[in-house]
């Protein structure tokens, strides 16, 4: 997690430490963000922060704990992010407008932390404990997707407006999280821009929410 903010009433010496390990944890993430997991060393988050290798490793202990620290240090920037999206202000009137705000909401994330998020998901894919706090990380941005769908819980036509909440979210999410991590034409040959996507996704996902399907009953 972040340095909690300094007091007055923190001893110097405590001060400097909380500081130390803010600069070292905002240099990792610019380090991931610019040049993604493979470029990532101590040396070099040590040149950027202006904190010597020693330490980093004193205040870390090893490599694999730090970029854990890093890793949670990005997460809780992220759920920020989620935070200020889904802010009540920005709920929409009607359940296709909400819906279209919700998905936009989930592409600004991705969009807006491409580079870090790659950079997460490769090291989810080998640390447990990364795949755990990313998976509670998306699970905050899903909650707050709901709450702004469901705050037009009338409008939906699904028998269980719950479920078909969270399949239009793990539609957004799957998409964009695909597209982060390998690309736009991993899948298709067909290159779609990013904004493109979106507008299509919130169409998908709007389509899904609002149409009554033939054959299937509501009670």
């Amino acid at each position: 997690m972040s340095a909690s903010p300094e007091t007055s009433s923190d001893p110097p010496k405590q001060r400097r430490s909380r500081l130390s390990a803010e600069r070292v944890l905002n240099s990792s993430l610019e380090l991931l963000e610019e040049h993604g997991f493979d470029a990532f060393t101590v040396a070099e988050v040590s040149k950027r922060a202006g904190i010597s290798v020693g330490a980093i490793y004193a205040r870390f202990g090893n490599k694999e704990a730090m970029l854990r620290a890093v890793h949670a240090h990005g997460i809780e920037r992220m759920v920020e992010q989620h935070a200020a999206a889904a802010s009540p202000d920005r709920v929409a009137d009607d359940l296709h407008a909400c819906v279209v705000d919700a998905v936009e909401m989930v592409a600004s994330v991705f969009h807006g932390n491409e580079a870090l998020l790659r950079a997460f998901m490769r090291l989810g894919a080998v640390d447990e404990v990364v795949s755990r706090r990313g998976s509670a990380g998306s699970k905050d941005l899903a909650r707050r997707f709901k709450e702004k769908v469901l705050a037009h819980r009338d409008q939906l036509v699904h028998r269980d407006p719950e479920v078909a909440v969270d399949v239009a979210y793990r539609m957004a999410y799957c998409i964009f999280a695909r597209r982060v991590m390998d690309g736009p034409a991993y899948e298709s040959d067909l290159v779609i821009s990013w904004d493109e996507l979106v507008d299509e996704v919130a169409a998908a996902c709007s389509a899904y929410l609002l149409e009554r399907r033939t054959g299937v009953t509501t009670a």
